[in-house]
């Protein structure tokens, strides 16, 4: 695609998000909606960043993250604010609306989440927040869920039978602990496919079996069920709300705080499926001195 047709794209998809959304908090004059190659995302995001959020602290990673794998970025102003699309990228034209909506989602609900507060600012670049890995990951497993499921709900047709989502949850819970990543994403996807599909509540209900997704009796089986379910649960119930955006404190920690329970359970539960701590600590080994 052109940069014209893009831009043609991007307006519709602007204007549906209008007519799809209640009560926006903004006009569409507020979004400036803008393109880059991925050699020049960082510097134009850097350029927006000054002009929309000048007091927004990059962070050092966010660099690579630019040039190799976001589709899409949001800059959240005071006044204005910006949304920058890779130009280079698979299916952009079909992507483009679910790009563009996601990202308005993390505006829309920037300016409507805590009584008109945005809860990054409240707790972000130079407070506690960056420090405080609870609030730090309930705020990211949140903030990008919600998007996702706006998105998806509002771009996309069609659900998906538990089978065909099965891979993707399969993929979360196979956490390589030797090679260290951030599971993040996987995690929100997992989640977000759980609830989104046709016999969701069914599965909801039953998360907690060995049957399902996570084998084994083991304690450590039992227990990653349970704080899976805790994950995925409390996302369930807050978009059950009558304006799920709105979010508290309490929220975001008792969300961090069961995703960074899943995360270590996760880890054991992996050692276990490994041969035990002893094994895995092995083979990480081995893997640190080939690399040396």
């Amino acid at each position: 695609m052109t940069i014209a047709e893009m831009r043609e794209h991007a307006d519709r998809a602007l204007k549906y998000f209008f007519q799809t959304m209640p009560d926006v908090p903004f006009e569409e004059d507020d979004i400036i909606i803008d393109f880059a190659p991925p050699s020049r995302m960082f510097a134009r995001y850097k350029v927006l960043c000054q002009k929309y959020r000048p007091r927004y602290i990059i962070p050092k990673e966010h660099e690579e993250q630019l040039a190799n794998s976001i589709s899409g970025q949001a800059i959240i102003g005071e006044g204005k604010s910006a949304i920058l699309i890779c130009t280079k990228q698979p299916l952009l034209k079909a992507s483009l609306p679910y790009i563009i909506f996601h990202e308005l989602i993390h505006i829309y609900c920037a300016k409507v989440e805590i009584d008109g507060e945005h809860f990054f600012d409240l707790y972000g670049n130079e407070t506690p927040y960056e420090a405080d890995e609870i609030l730090h990951d309930g705020y990211y497993i949140w903030s990008e869920f919600i998007a996702d499921y706006y998105a998806t709900k509002y771009t996309r047709s069609g659900q998906f039978a538990f089978e065909s989502v099965r891979n993707r949850i399969i993929k979360c819970l196979e956490k390589d602990i030797t090679t260290p990543k951030d599971n993040r994403r996987d995690f929100v996807w997992a989640c977000l496919d759980l609830i989104t599909m046709y016999e969701a509540e069914t599965i909801l209900n039953r998360l907690t079996e060995p049957d399902i997704i996570i084998s084994g009796e083991s304690t450590t089986a039992q227990n990653l069920r349970s704080v899976f379910n805790d994950c995925v649960q409390l996302l369930y119930r807050q978009i059950q709300k009558e304006k799920p955006y709105k979010i508290t404190e309490d929220f975001i920690v008792e969300l961090g705080d069961s995703y960074n329970s899943f995360e270590t359970v996760n880890t054991l539960y992996r050692c276990e499926q490994m041969g035990g701590i002893e094994n895995a600590m092995q083979i990480f080994a081995s893997k640190i001195k080939t690399k040396n």
